[in-house]
């Protein structure tokens, strides 16, 4: 089947012309179009480069605000990664670069981050804000000491890939908060010093005068309770209406010039107390604001009752003693505490012939002998320094224009604290006196020529005694030795051609002898004991008392004699005159002792005071060491209790009792030379005590 195609028309002319006209416009527009297609990408790049370069520059630029900003900067990740911090922080925390980058905040340097206060912040206070400010966190950093930071966060979000950071700012504030709690704190300390003050202490605002500030002192004395602040003076004390003191307050506020009160009185019924007087020491200063207006008044007060009512009582009692002073004959003065003359009574202003006004001050100097004034000022100020009574002796001139001796005291009256309050002091002549002083000088510097003399001679009777003591000691001996001696060898020898008589008269020249040697060595033990030298010892007396029992040891077994010792204490003495003294008293024991009973003697000793013995001869209130010797011989009658201690005394013939009569006398001196005393108590064929009292 064959397919009939029927031709196309052709256009015509005209219109083929006209559209190919109507094309050629169409390809000129799609040519510009194309041309302008082709220049878009060239705009667009360079729009892109531009943008790029301003991000860059923005980077650029937020580092170099970053690297200068002086406080410390993190940037972190949502996770609390570190992506960047500046150069502050690595330096002020002790961090590197390495170290921080990409490591969880609360790693940081060896965990040193991991702050409670600030895991709070972050992950609790933050997502729920998009930043926070000024939160203040103190805390210890291993390296670098406690630091006190203000933290500052903002939450960013960045758009191109939702990107979620955190910019953490610290600033360092350690130093002004160590500022801040020192200033806190000494305002404190300042506060409750004021608070606890002795002294009154309050602020009174604005015109009402209503009360600010008032310390626990000031309620204590006004006596209005604690609950005052915030009231004005006038409602809680109406009384000071129409007061002093409500004018001086109103004139301090109005001038700005401080009123100062000395021991002022306040009125009566002022207080809430029971003492109705009340005195202070008190100022009004007007209280400044920052801008230097006066704004109230401060009121700061120390009371002074006690001390204005002792002071009037001082005055009191210095009124009535000058009342008395002016009716005393001597001349009386007084004088302040650092010495200058208060008061002269009559007695010493007609003295002088002066008034008060003209004898004060430098007069008074020339009162004094020019001799005397400067060793007098001396004395006087050294009291002043001291305290101390002041005396001395001087010429004061009268109004005759002679000096005559006076004799000055002064004694300081004091307070309660010990301080002076007041010097009075007296002017005594004792010119007779001072002439009777210098007779009674001449007197004894004339005596002691005398005595000079009179121990010039003594020291050569003691030469001559000492040349005597050498020839009894030598001399003297010599001869009876040779007496004893020669008798006994004729009656041992020619004993078979003497007569009886002959022997006798031998053996009384032996015994005569004998008693002869035996007085002269008691004589010299004699003088011995005043001219040997007296050192004293601590010694047990049972020592001494032994050494004495073993020269006895024969006598003893031959008298069938017992000595007891009993509670014997260590006495201070001088150990060979004291063994001389035992012996003495037991060898006149033994001596003396009963022929039809056994000798039995006792020695004890104890230390008691004189206050209970009352001993004229000892000192009173000392202690003593009383030794007590006894025994049971023949005795004596109570009239020779003092004479057996003199020399050469004896109360028995030398025919029943042998002896010189001296041993007793020794016996004495040694006590004497020990400070203290002895006597004697016997009864007749009874026995006898001696009792002995020498300083403990």
């Amino acid at each position: 089947m064959k397919t009939i195609s029927t031709p196309k028309k052709s256009p015509p002319k005209g219109k083929i012309k006209g559209e190919l006209g109507s094309n050629s416009k169409e390809l000129e527009k799609t040519k510009e179009a194309v041309e302008s297609a082709k220049q878009e990408p060239t705009s667009t790049n360079q729009e892109l480069q531009t943008r790029n370069n301003l991000l860059n520059e923005s980077y650029d630029y937020l580092e170099a605000v970053l690297a200068t900003i002086h406080e410390p900067m993190l940037v972190l990740d949502k996770n609390l990664r570190v992506k960047s911090a500046n150069k502050t922080f690595y330096e002020i925390f002790n961090v590197k670069e390495k170290d921080t980058e990409g490591v969880l905040l609360y790693n940081l340097g060896n965990k040193q981050w991991n702050i409670p206060r600030l895991r709070e912040l972050l992950e609790d206070l933050l997502p729920k804000n998009t930043y926070f400010h000024g939160f203040e966190i103190t805390h210890v950093f291993p390296l670098i000491g406690e630091k006190t930071m203000l933290l500052n966060a903002k939450r960013i979000i960045q758009k191109t890939n939702q990107e979620e950071l955190i910019l953490l700012a610290i600033s360092d504030v350690t130093e002004q908060t160590n500022a801040r709690r020192k200033i806190e704190d000494s305002e404190k300390r300042y506060n409750m010093m004021l608070m606890n003050s002795p002294f009154t202490f309050a602020v009174l605002k604005g015109n009402n005068l209503v009360i600010d500030l008032a310390n626990d002192k000031i309620k204590e004395v006004w006596g209005r309770g604690n609950d005052i602040e915030g009231k004005s003076l006038l409602e809680i004390m109406p009384e000071l209406k129409n007061t002093k003191f409500l004018k001086m307050l109103d004139e301090v506020r109005a001038t700005g010039i401080p009123f100062h009160g000395i021991e002022v009185q306040s009125p009566k019924n002022m207080h809430g107390q029971i003492k109705e007087d009340y005195f202070f020491n008190f100022v009004f200063q007007p209280y400044l604001e920052a801008d230097q207006t006066i704004s109230g008044i401060t009121i700061i007060g120390n009371e002074v009752t006690e001390q204005v009512i002792a002071k009037k009582k001082i005055e009191e009692s210095e009124k009535k003693f000058k009342q008395l002073a002016e009716l005393l004959p001597q001349k009386v003065w007084t004088a302040d505490e650092e010495g200058n003359k208060t008061y002269f009574n009559q007695t010493l202003l007609d003295y002088v012939g002066m008034s008060y006004e003209e004898l004060n001050g430098a007069k008074w100097k020339q009162m004094i002998h020019p001799d005397d004034w400067e060793e007098d000022e001396m004395k006087w100020k050294k009291s002043i320094k001291s305290g101390k009574i002041y005396q001395s002796e001087s010429r004061f001139l009268n109004k005759a224009g002679k000096y005559l001796w006076h004799m000055n005291i002064a004694v300081p009256l004091k307070d309660e604290l010990g301080k002076i309050v007041l010097w009075i002091g007296s002017k005594t002549e004792i010119e007779k006196q001072r002439k009777q002083k210098e007779i009674l000088k001449e007197a004894v510097e004339g005596r002691t020529s005398e005595l000079k003399q009179a121990n010039e001679e003594l020291i050569k009777m003691n030469k001559e005694l000492e040349a005597f003591t050498y020839v009894s000691s030598h001399d003297l001996q010599e001869p009876l030795r040779k007496i004893r001696t020669i008798a006994g060898r004729l009656l041992e020898k020619e004993n078979q051609n003497l007569s009886d008589s002959g022997k006798n008269y031998f053996h009384l020249m032996q015994n005569a002898a004998e008693r002869m040697q035996t007085l002269i060595q008691d004589l010299l033990a004699f003088s011995h004991l005043s001219m040997a030298d007296r050192n004293f010892e601590t010694i047990d007396l049972n020592i001494i008392i032994e050494e004495v029992k073993i020269e006895f040891k024969d006598a003893l077994l031959e008298k069938n004699a017992v000595i007891e010792v009993n509670e014997i204490c260590n006495v201070k003495i001088i150990p060979f005159q004291f063994r001389q003294l035992m012996h003495n008293l037991i060898s006149n024991s033994l001596k003396f002792s009963n022929p039809n009973l056994p000798a039995h003697i006792k020695i004890s000793s104890e230390i008691v005071s004189n206050s209970k013995l009352n001993f004229v001869n000892l000192i009173p209130n000392k202690e003593y060491c009383h030794i007590s010797i006894s025994d049971n011989g023949i005795g004596f009658e109570k009239e020779f209790a003092e004479k057996i201690f003199e020399v050469f005394q004896k109360l028995h013939p030398k025919d029943e009792y042998a002896g010189t009569g001296i041993g007793l006398a020794i016996v004495k001196k040694i006590i004497e030379n020990h400070n203290g005393i002895i006597f004697a108590t016997s009864i007749l064929n009874i026995g006898t005590t001696f009792d002995i009292y020498i300083p403990a």
